[in-house]
This record gives structure tokens, C-alpha cells and sequence, in this order.
């Protein structure tokens, strides 16, 4: 079993253990013709661990949160909010200028609000976990980044995909995150 698959099968057995039935259902895996009708829309080939992740797991069948992260986004929903952002960047400058410039970076992040290399990969109301794909110097192509939909880029959650989901995965199972009953969702201790 790959490390994608294992990771993933961690953090079910955590939900499954730890939350009310159907908190988080992961969808069936995407097709290749899904994966490249996003890819031929981003312009970009997908990292292989967000290709495998996305074989396995289309997002979440029941619009659930992936933690506090936000809805975990299947193919057309990616593709639903990145056209989004280009759109708001194309007709109302979104994104551009100073008043977006992004600042307390932490981490390998170019100092851009959003471009069309930032793939979003969960959405909580405009927040989430985006994927990278042109990181500043000493950054990895394909890293995961915390985006602030007030704030833009915050910081590097993780090098790549895999490692950010064995992360989560790791998580869950030290305890550092509970299901917050009122929220409806995981997060650490004392989030709401």
C-alpha cells in the first residue's frame, strides 16, 4: 500500500473512531479524464501524489470539512474555485497591487496575494490549503500552503502533498486535534 493510501486510511479509521457517522466520506477516486480536464484547464500537470491522492479520493462525497481546512475539494470543485480567483483576478484586479500585497510570510512563499499556480486544494469560505506549484527559492514545487482569503498566503503547511497528509494523519492519532461538536469539524483543542 502506498504511502497516499495508508495515510488516508489513517485518517478514515480516526474519523470513523472519533466523530459522528459521515462526519468526512471520501469520494471515489477521479478519473484520468477528470485529472486532465483539470489539468488542461490549470495549464499545469498535477504532482503525482496529488494525482494518486485524487485516483483514490475524488474529495469528500459529502461536501465535509478535511479538518478545519475547509471542504475537501473533489477535481470539478478545484477547477470551480481556481477559475473563481482568475476571474476576480482578470475583471476586478484581485489579488494585484498593493492592497493585496501579502506580508509575515513563513516559509518559502513568494510574495504574490494568488496566482494561477496556487491550486486549491480545500476551501473554508475563501480559506484553506492550496497547492504551489512555483514556490519561492528553496521552496519544493508542489508544497502545501496555508491561504488566508483576507490575508493570502500564510505560511508552508508541507513540502508536498504526501507529506502534508501523513502529517494530518499523524495528527489525529497524538491527539492534536478533536471533533468540535458545535463547529462540526476537527480542529486542536480550544479552536471555538
Amino acid at each position: 500500500m502506498s504511502s497516499i493510501a495508508q495515510s488516508w486510511q489513517r485518517i478514515g479509521a480516526w474519523y470513523a473512531q472519533n466523530t459522528p457517522k459521515d462526519t468526512l466520506v471520501l469520494a471515489d477516486g477521479a478519473s484520468e479524464a477528470e485529472m486532465a480536464e483539470l489539468e488542461a484547464a490549470l495549464g499545469q500537470r498535477l504532482p503525482d501524489d496529488v494525482r494518486e491522492s485524487l485516483a483514490l479520493h475524488n474529495g469528500a462525497a459529502n461536501e465535509a470539512y478535511l479538518l478545519y481546512f475547509g471542504e475537501l475539494l473533489s477535481t470539478q470543485r478545484m477547477l470551480e474555485v481556481w477559475q473563481m480567483y482568475a476571474d476576480m483576478q482578470k475583471s476586478e484586479g484581485w489579488g494585484l497591487g498593493s492592497d493585496y500585497t501579502p506580508d509575515d510570510l513563513q516559509g518559502p512563499l513568494r510574495p504574490v496575494y494568488w496566482d494561477a499556480l496556487r491550486i486549491p486544494l480545500t476551501d473554508n469560505c475563501g480559506d484553506g490549503a492550496m497547492l504551489d506549484l512555483a514556490p519561492a527559492a528553496g521552496g519544493h514545487a508542489g508544497q502545501i500552503i496555508e491561504f488566508d482569503h483576507e490575508a493570502g498566503p500564510k505560511g508552508v503547511f508541507a513540502p508536498s502533498f504526501s507529506a502534508w497528509l501523513a502529517l494530518l494523519a499523524d495528527e489525529l492519532e497524538q491527539g492534536k486535534h478533536v471533533y468540535i461538536e458545535d463547529a462540526g469539524c476537527v480542529a486542536p483543542p480550544g479552536t471555538w
